[in-house]
């Protein structure tokens, strides 16, 4: 019976060695598009229900607004297709892409995202800065 235990023992060790090796062997970009890839679903899962848009830093005060993008009855979704689509009666599509689990492009403007999506699946916060206009989109899940 001893022989059988150091046997078990030794091949346990054998294939924790092995798992440990395949896990260390993934590359970043491996580990990188699994993040990215958690988001994507995350992003494309449910609906969007309330999207705001806010401008500020132009020296225009005029061009310094925030924006309700969703009337009501209206919803986003980002769908596999890579296009996102602003739906009440008819459906509006436009592209996106993610790069990575951090950036998002949103109708052609690289955004960059706060929150980390697999954590946080009711609210998505984005932000592009070109010079000193900042440009604030919140999108959620919930209509508050």
């Amino acid at each position: 019976m001893k022989g059988i235990t150091m046997t078990l023992r030794n091949w346990m060790f054998v294939l924790v060695g092995l798992v440990s090796l395949g896990l260390f062997a993934c590359s970043e970009e491996t580990v990188d598009n699994i993040g990215r890839d958690t988001s994507l679903n995350v992003l494309r899962t449910g609906t969007w229900k309330t999207w705001t848009v806010k401008v500020e830093g132009s020296d225009d005060p005029d061009l310094n607004i925030t924006t309700q993008m969703l009337a009501e009855g209206e919803t986003l979704n980002f769908d596999k297709d890579g296009a996102w689509h602003k739906k009440s009666d008819g459906a509006d599509k436009y592209i996106y892409s993610m790069p990575e689990s951090k950036v998002l492009v949103f109708d052609g403007v690289e955004y960059n995202i706060e929150e980390n999506l697999v954590g946080s699946v009711t609210k998505l916060t984005m932000v592009n800065i070109q010079g000193p206009v900042t440009t604030t989109m919140i999108i959620k899940r919930g209509a508050e």
